[in-house]
């Protein structure tokens, strides 16, 4: 465990700050490991984990986004651009509606190829039909194509001539989030469009009449009894299941990033104390404090003074909205700001901006910090999992790499005693930090998005989809699983962890589970 003075030197979060808190993305050092030293058992009762409280009625996903609860004191606090529907005369396609259309944009070139085979299938069925769509597979899709559209495009060849033609449900995709003024002004527009009588029967049921608004919510709850303490709201923008920012709590002030505003609030009461809008519509990556400095990723690089929300500078070649910010403090020089964009990180200067370096990587997983060492997980290409050192000021320079193809690339890395753990990807592996040698892996593991978190020596993740709570020894020796409790937890966020409790944001409540052991 790191000492306490750590936390204070890297500036990160003021001298207030209590061993167990979790008080924001990815823990108190933002590296996923919690300073807590509280006990955590290795086995639970056969009727799963002892529940201490669950919260009242709190939505998620395209509802509510996949922010992850933080935990100061004696207080669980969370953000969320809080969607509802309204009655309404207007038509609106929005994410939720092209789901249920099973829609996935591709290349014309692939959608082509797809609609003709489609048209004209083999006459087989049963096995024989599934080694031809395998082998459809592996001649026609790239293997990165065939990890995110393999399975759907063998859905549509199973529907056969049944499926909604491809080329339709595009030209539905380009009226996402474009809203008809009537249903009439919607009816007119499918008519113009000339859509195929299933595609238009479809629309009409998955297009309802209302309309999503949302109001952007800060909610505080009590640690002891989940019971709500205060709630913070404002009117805001629709944002769907991308509003994915966790909120960072700082000196008794409450920092978070919703759907049109950087807001700051007093954690006693929930009060306001100010709000910066925006420069691009959010949703935003989570906010990282330093000192008198919030860094955010909303579209571009942004710092905001802590004091009074005044906008810093604004890096406007810095493009990120979903990787949050790091803090890097290097053995030599100055310390860096981490951005990560959609292929590559940026080394920005803290106090104007200025980009200092970028290297390869970029995705939606936060890189880790450990000295001169610095780790990322990305879908870049030949990226993957990757370790950078230090060069004195210099553009870092790429030290191992691990790549391979998978669906997800948003879990982000521990780094613990010397080793590298990842829990995303489809494998759980440690990896030496200093060769990249692996210690052991272990492949075809159903965590796919979540971050994992350590405490106790043990590493926590959510698996398929945050149904279970996976626990394994944080060792290199080899790959030990303590346990694997039920949890039902939402699988795009991740947990949070103070004095062996440990909440969890599940798709309508938030709960929370004791982890200590049976006195």
């Amino acid at each position: 465990m790191r000492p306490f003075f750590y936390l204070v030197t890297a500036a990160t979060f003021a001298h207030s700050l209590s061993y167990a808190d979790w008080p924001q993305w990815r823990g108190p050092n933002r590296d996923g490991i919690s300073v807590d030293t509280t006990p955590i058992a290795e086995s639970f009762p056969e009727a799963g984990l002892k529940k201490v409280w669950e919260s009242d009625f709190i939505p998620s996903d395209h509802y509510g986004g996949h922010g992850s609860p933080v935990i100061s004191g004696e207080q669980m606090i969370l953000s969320v651009v809080w969607h509802e529907r309204i009655p309404s005369q207007q038509r609106e396609i929005d994410s939720e509606t092209m789901q249920q259309m099973n829609y996935r944009g591709v290349s014309p070139e692939l959608m082509k190829k797809m609609e003709e085979t489609r048209l004209n299938l083999p006459a087989m069925r049963g096995s024989k039909f599934d080694e031809w769509m395998l082998a459809w597979r592996e001649e026609n899709l790239t293997p990165k194509e065939d990890v995110s559209l393999g399975k759907w495009a063998e859905s549509r060849f199973k529907a056969g001539k049944t499926a909604l033609p491809l080329e339709e449900l595009a030209k539905v995709a380009k009226k996402e989030g474009k809203p008809f003024a009537t249903a009439e002004a919607f009816k007119a527009w499918m008519e113009q469009e000339e859509f195929s009588a299933a595609v238009k029967e479809k629309l009409l049921s998955a297009v309802p009449n209302t309309i999503k608004v949302a109001k952007d919510v800060i909610i505080c709850l009590d640690m002891n009894t989940g019971k709500q303490v205060w709630k913070f709201e404002t009117e805001g923008k629709p944002s769907g299941r991308s509003s994915s920012s966790t909120a960072a709590v700082v000196d008794g002030r409450v920092f978070a990033a919703c759907s049109t505003h950087l807001y700051c609030v007093n954690q006693k009461d929930g009060k306001l104390i100010w709000k910066a809008a925006l420069t691009s519509q959010g949703p935003a990556a989570s906010p990282l404090v330093v000192g008198e400095t919030l860094y955010l990723a909303a579209g571009t690089a942004q710092a905001y003074s802590v004091k009074d929300g005044k906008l810093l500078w604004d890096q406007k070649t810095a493009r990120s909205n979903t990787g949050s910010p790091t803090w890097w403090t290097p053995s030599s020089g100055e310390p860096v700001l981490l951005i990560t964009g959609n292929n590559s990180i940026q080394g920005l200067s803290p106090k104007d901006g200025g980009v200092l370096w970028e290297v390869d990587g970029g995705g939606q997983s936060t890189p880790v910090t450990q000295g001169d060492w610095l780790v990322i997980y990305s879908g870049a290409k030949d990226v993957g999992l990757r370790a950078y050192q230090w060069q004195n000021n210099e553009k870092p320079k790429a030290a191992w790499s691990h790549f391979w193809v998978t669906m997800r690339y948003s879990g982000s890395p521990i780094i613990h005693e010397d080793h590298v753990y990842l829990t995303c990807g489809g494998k759980n592996q440690c990896v030496e930090l200093a060769s990249g040698k692996v210690s052991w892996i272990e492949n075809e593991v159903n965590s796919t998005i979540t971050s994992p978190i350590l405490a106790d020596g043990k590493i926590m993740v959510f698996e398929s989809n945050g149904t279970h709570l996976r626990m394994v020894k944080a060792t290199p020796d080899a790959c030990t699983q303590v346990a694997r409790p039920k949890i039902e937890g939402m699988g795009c966020t991740s947990p949070a962890l103070s004095n062996g409790k440990l909440v969890v944001r599940q798709r309508e409540k938030v709960v929370c589970f004791d982890l200590r052991p049976e006195k």
